[in-house]
């Protein structure tokens, strides 16, 4: 039995969903792309059998600003991790898987990461603050997953 608390192949999926693909990209640019990266984590989860992945969150690829991405589908998939999360306050673990892909989605959605404090609902109310229309659809979408 996995001792990952997270729906990895649900990650996985929004992630290939998000992906521009190398139709889009030319060639695949693994882990120096934002979603390529993410996939890399979420494979070394599994692979290890954990929910964490050390000191992966100091590898997100900040730098890639590409563009391109569907907007809807970067924010349900935020939505779709905050779904996931444990609400886990002051335990929260910064190289969490959540936390890395999650992070790598507001790279792309808010332009850098965005703090947070283990608390869905604290996080949204943050991001309402940032880009109302944004935190709309990922409350939409957090709600109708729930």
């Amino acid at each position: 039995m996995s001792r990952v608390p997270f729906n990895l192949d649900e990650i996985r999926d929004d992630l290939d969903n998000v992906c521009l693909t190398e139709a889009v990209c030319k060639k695949c640019l693994g882990k120096k792309c934002l979603i390529g990266y993410s996939k890399y984590c979420v494979a070394e989860c599994k692979s290890e059998d954990q929910g964490y992945l050390e000191d992966g969150i100091d590898g997100i690829p900040t730098d890639d600003l590409r563009g391109g991405y569907d907007e809807f589908d970067s924010l349900h998939a935020i939505a779709h991790l905050l779904n996931q999360c444990h609400s886990c306050k002051n335990d929260h673990n910064k190289n969490c898987i959540l936390n890395i892909v999650r992070n790598a989605y507001e790279v792309i959605e808010f332009g850098e990461e965005q703090d947070y404090e283990g608390n869905p609902l604290s996080y949204m109310m943050k991001l309402n603050q940032i880009n109302p229309e944004k935190a709309a659809i990922i409350l939409d979408e957090y709600n109708a997953k729930k």
